[in-house]
């Protein structure tokens, strides 16, 4: 009777989260297809200067051995999702970055009707390198226009979010010889934004973490069916969890909501 009551509340445990999972995999198949560039445009905002721009990045980019990626997308609506899950999914759609090394982050900009929510998606790999705080301070230092109404303004503003961005990630890699990075006290106002060990990331961290503890050590975390559940789902949903090749990109797509948005 005891395993009967056990194996009750864990499927009341697990139901939100095989719908939240469900409605995921809805989502991802009305978003858009990889894009043949690394720029995506469904509204036509982009000018000639910034898809040149992350092409051209891109493109010196393809010729290093650790081939990271960094995409721009601009979609008119994100429908019913907030801007976080909705990078999220395209980024795991779109399987930005290298398979092994998870090294992509990608640049949403949605105009959802004037609102124009922007968001920096991280991937695993590089979530030390451009870390929360710093795409924060990034969007911050841009905020202005990005919200802009101006086109030619807003492509300024993402031009100038896509620099800082590869700005950090040519720094990790070790890559010189960029003329578009930021200045340096730009890029030193961006990097002391990660300083702070109170952020809120660590302080999340660390509540999931006694949270996760408290659960291993419950009756409910050390049932096989939870652990036979959790089996299934990485079993047949490996293209949602991590990628496996193809599309445009190297076949990463793995990111843990790491990132900021606006």
């Amino acid at each position: 009777m005891k395993r009967k009551k056990t194996n009750i509340w864990l499927w009341l445990l697990l139901l939100p989260f095989l719908s939240l999972f469900q409605t995921t995999l809805v989502q991802a198949a009305s978003l858009p297809n990889t894009p043949a560039e690394n720029y995506f445009d469904q509204v036509n905002l982009l000018d000639s200067q910034t898809q040149n721009l992350v092409n051209a990045k891109n493109q010196q980019y393809e010729g290093t051995k650790a081939k990271p990626q960094i995409m721009l997308a601009v979609v008119k609506s994100t429908g019913d999702t907030d801007i976080d899950q909705y990078a999220a999914d395209l980024f795991s759609k779109w399987r930005i970055g290298q398979k092994n090394s998870d090294n992509g982050i990608l640049i949403l900009y949605a105009l959802n009707g004037g609102k124009r929510n922007v968001r920096i998606e991280v991937g695993y790999g590089l979530e030390d390198v451009v870390t929360d705080s710093q795409s924060g301070q990034i969007l911050n230092n841009n905020t202005v226009q990005l919200k802009s109404t101006s086109s030619t303004i807003v492509n300024q503003g993402l031009q100038k979010t896509f620099d800082s961005v590869a700005t950090l990630v040519d720094k990790h890699y070790g890559y010189k010889n960029n003329k578009s990075a930021i200045s340096g006290n730009e890029n030193q106002n961006v990097v002391k934004s990660d300083r702070n060990l109170f952020n809120w990331k660590n302080i999340l961290q660390l509540i999931a973490l006694l949270i996760f503890i408290g659960f291993i050590i419950s009756p409910w975390g050390r049932s096989w069916q939870f652990w036979s559940i959790i089996a299934w789902l990485f079993n047949n949903n490996n293209d949602h969890f991590g990628g496996f090749g193809g599309g445009s990109s190297g076949g990463g797509g793995s990111s843990g909501g790491g990132g900021a948005s606006i």
